[in-house]
């Protein structure tokens, strides 16, 4: 059994809410009270299915990455499916708590993660700007084929399925920006480049794309690769941790 308020410090020591944009909701969705905590489910998103998953399990807490509140909630209701994962979370007495933006500009954050999985160096901030960014780039140690990094990429994230923008015919891979999550929105302001790693670009963002390939290797994807890191920072505490059993909310149609 393990101090609530502890295994919280933890999570805040390693991804500072201080350091969230302001139009996010990270920290508590849900706080019940308990303060003692036997059981932890990670996840990336409070889904109902995850809920459920950690209620089942006896859970007290769950930590996720996506926030469960972000507007204003007026009214609750098991007719409002955005929040059906809330009235879930009460009704089993289910804490849940979210290291959002904050977890993906950390040092050691979840831009951190790809970037080193990708085995980069000389790894910088991807975006211009004095405040942390969500993106890193880096250099590969020698020159690779787009076709292998294509091959490489999914491997590390575990998929057969990833989009290739590539108007200028990009061949050869040295210089790398990875954005995990929602990164589309990023591509004009990245530079000196020759791949962009991130998920969910949309149509006209891809067809700003010029000088460099992208590869959207989906939102979830390249997101989840911080979910076995906050495991091993929480294996201090004499509790017992469960990732959750997440996948995307579709499936390819060949």
């Amino acid at each position: 059994m393990s101090n609530l308020d502890k295994i919280i410090s933890k999570i805040e020591e390693f991804a500072p809410p201080s350091l969230a944009r302001q139009w996010d909701n990270p920290g508590w969705q849900v706080y019940l009270g308990n303060k003692n905590i036997n059981k932890i489910m990670l996840a990336l998103s409070p889904t109902p299915d995850v809920i459920e998953s950690a209620v089942k399990k006896d859970c007290e807490l769950l930590i996720t990455h996506h926030p469960m509140i972000f507007e204003k909630v007026k009214t609750l209701s098991v007719e409002d499916y955005a929040n059906l994962a809330l009235i879930k979370a009460v009704r089993g007495n289910l804490q849940v708590y979210c290291a959002h933006t904050n977890l993906d500009v950390a040092e050691g954050g979840i831009a951190d993660i790809l970037a080193e999985k990708l085995e980069l160096k000389n790894i910088s901030p991807a975006e211009p700007g004095d405040t942390p960014g969500f993106g890193r780039k880096g250099e590969l140690s020698r020159t690779e084929d787009l076709s292998g990094l294509i091959s490489k990429v999914k491997q590390l994230l575990n998929t057969n399925k990833i989009k290739l923008i590539n108007p200028a015919n990009v061949e050869k891979i040295r210089k790398i920006a990875v954005l995990p999550g929602s990164g589309g929105g990023f591509i004009p302001l990245l530079k000196d480049i020759d791949l962009y790693i991130t998920g969910d670009v949309k149509y006209h963002d891809a067809l700003l794309v010029r000088n460099f390939a992208v590869i959207d290797a989906g939102h979830f994807e390249t997101e989840k690769v911080i979910l076995p890191v906050l495991k091993e920072l929480l294996k201090e505490f004499e509790t017992e941790i469960f990732l959750a059993e997440e996948k995307v909310p579709w499936k390819f149609v060949l």
